[in-house]
């Protein structure tokens, strides 16, 4: 039977992040991917122009018939946006026992803010709790760490991730992709402090719109497919490095090769 997972998140008109980004990961790992719509957002890479939310309780209706219906093996998390619709989505998941991927959608590469200052200490308060694995980019990282600072380093990465790991008994993938250097540093480390790194070459010359949303929705499918958490990682990283390295030019715009970087996986 082919394997299915949830994405909780938003939807994204040029179609390289949010929920078509999850569709496209999920199909091209052999998994079938539900969709909860949660907000729709006017963008092209780099530039938002608008973000409308749907109602909580129409977010939760859809969350809801997917869990009545469908064999869910895993759940993503992506852009959440509003107090209200946190709440609604972790009200409809206080059944579910199975693995919890969350993406803290708060702050997109360009710099806009993709979630309410408000629904922080919800999403910290309510969300957290069920979750199994957190993949903040640098960014949102310090915006759970509640600091102005700085991470310039993969030991600052690598603490910054033990931090919160710890504080939400977790596991938190700290992402590296925006660190100086020619290569990718990434950093797992599990709610006992265990951490596993992993490298990569840096691709350059390539401008890229959804990575995150590409790389949380990936390991949610390796999830959903029966891997172990540290093996659903290594092999979603290893998959969006692929991905990145293969991507095309749409015209203004660099596309992820999301189908492409199985031929080369």
């Amino acid at each position: 039977m082919t394997p299915v997972y949830l994405s909780i998140a938003g939807s994204d008109c040029s179609a390289g992040a949010g929920l078509q980004a999850d569709l496209k990961t999920g199909f091209a790992l052999g998994c079938y991917p539900l969709t909860a719509v949660t907000c729709v957002v006017s963008e092209v890479p780099g530039e938002v122009e608008g973000i409308v939310a749907m109602e909580p309780a129409f977010v939760a209706d859809q969350v809801r018939i997917c869990l009545r219906n469908f064999p869910v093996a895993a759940i993503k998390t992506g852009m959440l946006y509003s107090p209200e619709i946190v709440q609604s989505v972790t009200c409809e998941l206080k059944e579910y026992t199975g693995p919890l991927v969350v993406d803290p959608v708060m702050i997109a590469t360009a710099g806009e803010p993709l979630m309410l200052q408000a629904a922080i200490s919800v999403y910290e308060q309510n969300l957290m709790p069920k979750t199994t694995l957190l993949t903040p980019n640098l960014d949102e990282l310090l915006k759970l760490l509640g600091t102005t600072a700085t991470i310039c380093n993969t030991t600052e990465l690598q603490q910054a991730a033990a931090t919160l790991a710890r504080r939400y008994n977790c596991a938190v993938l700290a992402k590296g992709g925006h660190l100086e250097g020619d290569t990718c540093t990434d950093i797992l480390v599990e709610p006992s402090g265990t951490a596993h790194q992993w490298e990569h070459p840096r691709t350059y010359g390539i401008s890229t719109h959804g990575t995150g949303c590409t790389l949380s929705s990936a390991i949610a499918a390796h999830l959903a497919l029966g891997h172990p958490l540290i093996d659903a990682v290594d092999l979603s990283l290893r998959y969006i490095a692929k991905a990145i390295a293969g991507s095309h030019r749409l015209g203004k715009h660099w596309a992820v090769n999301h189908h492409g970087a199985i031929t080369q996986f």
